[in-house]
């Protein structure tokens, strides 16, 4: 059916899609307006989802909420959500909803019947549920708060009930790193891997790995920033590394570079030129052995193309495991090492937030705010003084 939105006198969107003609002899015309929409491509996109559930009378019908969410997930990777994001929600309608709320029609559902549905994820599996972490289960929430904020939009229904679903609280995950004496094991072992006695296709294998854990730990990035940097983003006279990508696995295809980072924050991250010497030297070996390469060429890779981010974080647990660190211990975990001896060293938030590429530095406190340097110093002070005060002495400062 062919859909085409205008615009009301007072501004807001419409649509009128002709059905046909009824018993009667009368056109059916259904109406429909759609305020939420901003501009016409908006507009149209909940113009067609709602035409696609209307039956020959022009009323709406009940849809799966299966069904209805797989023409959402396709709605939004084709506006360009992120792919990681898309796998995700896919994960969610074909793992959870298709399992514990199969064959329930959308309209129909209610918070309770919603409610249930998050406690059975938190449930154990022994008891019946599916024992996910609480924060997988706030993703799925937000994921189908999202998509029924859309059903709305489009018509499709009355209202959304995942409004008044309460989400669980947050696990709180103190982020893991590198303490002084694992991160001189880790150095150690990477120092070793980048400069191999013997220049063949597996001593560049070890050394490419190697090499991917040094740059997360002395840049910050993340592992598919990692993977996405190109020869070309390492800037020698500026002494920094752009980083303007991230890479995307995806089903059907070899890892790809997405031209945008996973926190939309493009940006360059400085290094020392004693960090540029090790880039340099590390890039003339695999060049020696495998090349040479080009400026397009990933600054991380084995054959010329771009590897997986899960590939390269598994082979760095690899060398955890050998060199006997928690299991806790992960490639992100190089990253939050990078931002703790950061903020030990008095770097101040905005530019770590800046250098990370995190969306504000509100971000960065959430996530960092346990250990940043002097608050319990300043409490331990605080205390002191009450105490001497209480003990009648003079006190300090």
């Amino acid at each position: 059916m062919r859909v085409e939105v205008r615009k009301d006198s007072d501004g807001v969107w419409y649509c009128r899609p002709y059905l046909g003609i009824d018993a009667l002899g009368s056109q059916i015309r259904p109406y429909r307006r759609f305020p939420a929409a901003s501009t016409r491509e908006e507009a149209q996109a909940l113009a067609e989802a709602w035409a696609a559930h209307l039956t020959a009378d022009g009323r709406v019908r009940s849809a799966r909420l299966f069904d209805l969410l797989v023409d959402y997930i396709e709605m939004r990777d084709r506006g360009g959500a992120s792919p990681n994001t898309v796998k995700q929600w896919t994960l969610f309608t074909r793992n959870y909803v298709r399992r514990y709320l199969h064959g329930a029609i959308a309209r129909d559902l209610t918070v309770t019947d919603l409610a249930r549905f998050e406690q059975t994820l938190l449930k154990p599996k022994d008891e019946g549920g599916q024992g996910i972490g609480r924060n997988s289960v706030i993703a799925c929430h937000n994921f189908l708060r999202g998509a029924f904020n859309w059903f709305v939009d489009a018509g499709i229904c009355e209202q959304n009930p995942m409004i008044y679903v309460r989400k669980p609280s947050p696990d709180k995950v103190e982020a893991a790193s590198l303490d002084e004496a694992d991160f001189s094991a880790v150095s150690r072992a990477l120092d070793a891997a980048m400069e191999p006695e013997v220049e063949d296709e597996a001593s560049v294998c070890r050394c490419v790995y190697a090499f991917a854990a040094w740059l997360a730990t002395v840049t910050g990035m993340r592992v598919g920033e990692v993977c996405a940097v190109r020869r070309r983003d390492v800037n020698r006279r500026r002494t920094f590394v752009h980083v303007g990508g991230n890479v995307i696995v995806a089903p059907g295809r070899p890892p790809w570079r997405r031209e945008i980072t996973k926190g939309r924050r493009c940006r360059n991250v400085t290094v020392r030129e004693a960090d540029i010497a090790v880039i340099d030297r590390v890039c003339a070996f695999i060049d020696r052995v495998l090349g040479p390469f080009g400026p397009d060429d990933p600054l991380v890779t084995v054959d010329g193309r771009f590897m997986s981010p899960d590939t390269v974080s598994g082979k760095f647990s690899e060398l955890r495991d050998a060199l006997g660190l928690p299991k806790r211990l992960t490639f992100h975990g190089l990253r939050h090492t990078h931002a703790t001896w950061c903020l030990d060293a008095g770097v101040d938030l905005k530019t770590l937030s800046e250098r990370m590429g995190h969306a504000d530095e509100s971000t960065t406190l959430r996530i960092y705010a346990h250990v940043l340097p002097g608050r319990d110093a300043a409490a331990a002070e605080a205390f002191g003084r009450a105490a001497d005060l209480a003990r009648g002495g003079v006190a300090d400062g």
